[in-house]
């Protein structure tokens, strides 16, 4: 009996993403439920966080994308891994922006990420200006998930 090939580098980043954003949406909703920022500091730092995940991709997406499928040590590693830690949080956080701006989500490397339920479904009504949580109903039960496509198991 054969081995199954591996996944190419690209298949491989999407079930990373599959698995990571929703953990890091989770932890950055988290993170601003507990900080207690209003819609616009929410915003603000969610744009931050996109812009460093899209600056470190343009700075280290080659070590990502031309990997030889040679295990990694060292620096080397270090460098995949901060990465795809980074573009998984910007991911998360860009669909939770989306959200927050009343989008559903966002897509990404071929993969939807937001809200599940349809735009019209989705938690923008219950997004709130002022000091009550801004954050905290609009990425309650919607944290970013990824939307199989069409066609996709």
């Amino acid at each position: 009996m054969r081995q199954p090939e591996p996944l190419n580098a690209i298949d491989e980043l999407r079930l990373f993403l599959d698995f990571a954003v929703p953990l890091c949406g989770a932890d950055i909703a988290y993170k601003l439920r507990q900080w207690g920022h209003s819609r616009e500091q929410a915003k603000a730092w969610l744009r931050g966080e996109t812009e460093r995940a899209g600056g470190s991709l343009g700075e280290n997406g080659d070590a990502m994308q031309f990997s030889d499928g040679r295990p990694r040590s060292g620096r080397a590693q270090n460098r995949v891994v901060r990465t795809a830690s980074e573009l998984a949080r910007g991911v998360a956080a860009a669909a939770l922006l989306a959200q927050l701006e009343g989008k559903s989500g966002v897509e990404a490397f071929g993969g939807f990420y937001g809200a599940t339920a349809s735009p019209a479904e989705a938690d923008t009504e219950h997004v709130q200006d002022g000091d009550d949580d801004a954050v905290g109903t609009a990425a309650r039960g919607s944290c970013p998930a990824r939307k199989p496509a069409a066609g996709m198991p």
